[in-house]
């Protein structure tokens, strides 16, 4: 992984290497859409530059959604110098001091009595840079916990890819964007945190996270894949996952275990977060 002080600086440095190399995928009905590491970047750019006004280290409250925009957002808030507090329900985030929302994007409503900033996407391409470098507490050596239970990064050329459908406040969903913006990961974003298995059976990722039963659900598609037709002879289930990522605290029982390792799949654990 590159050696960053934060994820805005990491965001940068993939757009300054690929800019048109896509990141952020969402499922536009039976499409998928993709925005790049430049246009992501250029959102974070603007919205960092329009919230730089408020004091520094304010924690600042913001609807999140497994969404690009979201996404971009959370990164924003960092690049600011402020602490982003993602927010999936209605009675949280109450004890941020302020509530940024994206104009024209529906969320949850602002908790009463929280100052509102609002931020627009921007309509013109502007120069990718200029974000404050400030720490994001600990994220980035989230990514470094994720990275070494992942094990070696892919060969030159290759691209981890990797599903993320969780809260980002939990802090497995946090650590595992966290890695993948350092890591330059393709992430497919699924809003729906109960289709994140049937999501990953049809991307075919290279890492996946998720809880023991996650996995168990996994495990069914894989060994429905090798009857099937999709059936590539022996190697890495999907033909390309490689970890399987137990979130929290939950332990795998040694059957299922056997089965990962039984196809050369490393068994980590998202776990001893900061």
């Amino acid at each position: 992984m590159p050696a960053t002080p934060t994820l805005p600086a990491a965001l940068l440095h993939h757009a300054a290497l690929g800019g048109e190399e896509p990141w952020l995928f969402r499922a536009e009905g039976w499409d998928w859409r993709w925005h790049p590491w430049g246009e992501v970047a250029r959102w974070v750019t603007a919205w960092a530059q329009a919230l730089s006004s408020l004091p520094p280290a304010s924690r600042t409250a913001f609807s999140y959604a497994p969404r690009p925009v979201a996404v971009a957002l959370d990164l924003a808030i960092q690049a600011a110098g402020l602490v982003p507090v993602p927010v999936s329900g209605p009675a949280e985030g109450r004890d941020a001091l302020f509530w940024v929302e994206i104009e024209g994007e529906a969320g949850i409503p602002a908790p009463e009595g929280m100052e509102i900033v609002r931020v627009g996407i921007p309509s013109k391409v502007s120069p990718i840079g200029g974000v404050v470098e400030r720490t994001g507490g600990g994220w980035e050596e989230m990514a470094e916990r994720v990275q070494a239970e992942i094990g070696m990064p892919l060969r030159k050329g290759l691209r981890e890819i990797v599903v993320l459908s969780g809260p980002l406040e939990r802090p497995e969903e946090r650590a595992m964007l966290s890695w993948a913006t350092v890591a330059g990961a393709a992430v497919v974003l699924e809003p729906n945190p109960a289709l994140r298995v049937a999501t990953a059976a049809w991307v075919r990722p290279t890492v996946f996270h998720g809880t023991a039963e996650e996995l168990g659900g996994l495990r069914g598609w894989v060994e429905k894949e090798g009857k099937g037709f999709w059936r590539r002879g022996p190697g890495l289930p999907f033909r390309r996952l490689r970890t399987v990522l137990v979130a929290g605290d939950e332990a795998l029982d040694g059957g299922s275990e056997a089965f990962w390792r039984e196809r050369s799949v490393r068994v980590g654990r998202v776990l001893d977060l900061p």
